[in-house]
């Protein structure tokens, strides 16, 4: 489940780098919580070409976060903000949005 949570938050980052299909499919599984079956069917494809499909998706959000760090980055400014004044925090929110 926290593996679950973790690409979701990946993919909020970087989901304007995934092509439309790739946002479909992850979106479906994760966020709509269909299972691979259920996609497959809609797809009109294999489970198993939906699973390539998302672990393709996975490791791409994977990708993206070791070269970018945008997550990591994100992360410890939330961190410094909580532990700061409320003025400092509230400025750090603001610029992550």
């Amino acid at each position: 489940m926290e593996e679950d949570i973790y690409y979701i938050r990946l993919f909020d980052i970087y989901k304007g780098l995934l092509t439309d299909k790739q946002r479909e499919l992850f979106s479906s599984h994760y966020n709509f919580d269909l299972s691979l079956s259920e996609i497959a069917e809609s797809e009109g494809v294999t489970r198993q070409s939906i699973y390539d499909a998302v672990t393709k998706v996975k490791q791409k959000l994977s990708e993206y976060e070791t070269a970018l760090k945008i997550l990591e980055k994100n992360e410890k400014l939330i961190s410094l903000a909580e532990q700061s004044d409320k003025v400092t925090a509230k400025r750090i929110y603001d610029i992550l949005g």
